[in-house]
C-alpha cells in the first residue's frame, strides 16, 4: 500500500511540474487556430513527450488574462492587445509570443434597426458587446469620433453570441460583433455602422503567463512551430482548410473564404502595430479603462529566442507596469 502511495505521489508531482499545458481557446477563433485544434496539431507535437493539452473555451480576452492570473491557464491562443493592456492595469503580466492577425475588416458595430443610419443615431440607444476587449474600444473610438461618450448610450456588456442573439431578438438597438457573428449578421440583413478602419488598429496575438515564458522557452518555440504549421496547411490545402472552418463555425464555404481574405494574418507585430499600441494605451487611460498608463513593451521578456528572423522594429512584448 505504501509503495502504491509513493507511486501516486510521484505521479501527482510529475503533473505539477508542468506535464500539462492549459490552453485558452476562443469560441470564435481565427482560421489557423481552427485548423490547429481540429487537426490535433498541438496534441501531436507534445504527445511525444507525454505532455497533455487541455483546452478551455474562453472567448473574452480579459477573462483569458484573468484565468492566467488565477493559474488556470498557461497559454492564450487568441487574445486581443486591448485586453492585455487592461489586464496590465490590473497587474496581470502576459508575454506575447506570436501575432495572429490585424482583423480590421472582420469586426463591426452593427444594427438591425432601420431608423439607425449612423453612430450619431445611437444617442440614447442600447448597445451590447464584450467588455475589456478591442470591440469595446471600437465602440468608444466610434463614439468619440462623433463627440459622444458612453454617457450618451446604454452599454450592456455580454458575450459575442449573446450580443448577436439579443440584437436579432429586437431587444437592443446595436451590437458589437466579430468574425463569425459578423458574417452571420450581414447575411441576415444587419448593417455596419462602424469598423476599426480609420479608428484603430486591432491586434490579435498569442500570449502566455510570465512564468510559462520563463520556465518553458522550448515549449513556447514548439507552440509557435505548430501555429506556423497550421498556417502552412491553410496555404497548401486551402479548400480543405476552409471547408474545415466552415463546418467548425457553421458558415458557408464562401463565408469561410471571405474570412480568409479579410482577416489579414501576421506573425509578428510591426512598427505600425507598436505605434498603435502606444495610442491604445493613451486612449484606454483617457477612457478610464486602466487606472494609470501602463507599458506592455519590454525587450526583456525573455522569449526573443522564439523569433528566428527578428527585425529591429519587431520586439517581444511583456505586460508590465509603467514605472
Amino acid at each position: 500500500m505504501r509503495g502504491l502511495f509513493c507511486i501516486l505521489s510521484l505521479f501527482v508531482t510529475f503533473n505539477l511540474l508542468g506535464k500539462e499545458i492549459n490552453v485558452a481557446y476562443p469560441i470564435s477563433p481565427v482560421l489557423q487556430l481552427i485548423v490547429m485544434k481540429n487537426k490535433g496539431l498541438l496534441e501531436k507535437e507534445f504527445a511525444k513527450d507525454g505532455i497533455k493539452i487541455k483546452f478551455h473555451a474562453i472567448n473574452n480576452g480579459l477573462k483569458q488574462a484573468q484565468a492566467v492570473a488565477a493559474g488556470k491557464v498557461d497559454l492564450c491562443t487568441g487574445i486581443n492587445t486591448t485586453s492585455i493592456i487592461i489586464a496590465a492595469g490590473q497587474n496581470i503580466k502576459l508575454n506575447i509570443i506570436r501575432a495572429l492577425c490585424n482583423p480590421t475588416g472582420t469586426l463591426a458595430l452593427m444594427t438591425t434597426n432601420p431608423n439607425i443610419k449612423s453612430v450619431k443615431d445611437l444617442n440614447g440607444k442600447t448597445i451590447v458587446g464584450p467588455s475589456g476587449a478591442m470591440l469595446q474600444q471600437l465602440l468608444l473610438e466610434a463614439l468619440q469620433m462623433k463627440n459622444m461618450t458612453t454617457k450618451d448610450i446604454n452599454y450592456i456588456p455580454t458575450s459575442l453570441t449573446n450580443a448577436y442573439n439579443t440584437m436579432f431578438a429586437g431587444k437592443v438597438d446595436a451590437a458589437l460583433l466579430g468574425m463569425t457573428e459578423m458574417i452571420k449578421a450581414k447575411n441576415r440583413g444587419a448593417r455596419v455602422l462602424a469598423t476599426p478602419k480609420g479608428l484603430m488598429r486591432p491586434k490579435l496575438v498569442v500570449a502566455v503567463s510570465e512564468s510559462f515564458a520563463q520556465n518553458h522557452p522550448d515549449w513556447v518555440k514548439r507552440y509557435i512551430k505548430v501555429q506556423d504549421e497550421a498556417m502552412e496547411f491553410i496555404k497548401n490545402h486551402k479548400r480543405e482548410a476552409l471547408q474545415l472552418v466552415a463546418e467548425d463555425q457553421g458558415i458557408s464555404y464562401k463565408d469561410a473564404e471571405w474570412l480568409y481574405n479579410n482577416t489579414n494574418f501576421i506573425n509578428t507585430l510591426n512598427k505600425d502595430d507598436i505605434k498603435s499600441l502606444r495610442k491604445d494605451i493613451d486612449f484606454l487611460y483617457q477612457q478610464k479603462l486602466i487606472p494609470r498608463k501602463v507599458n506592455i513593451l519590454s525587450k526583456g521578456a525573455g522569449i526573443e529566442i522564439a523569433f528566428e528572423n527578428f527585425e529591429k522594429d519587431q520586439i517581444s512584448l511583456c505586460a508590465v507596469n509603467h514605472n
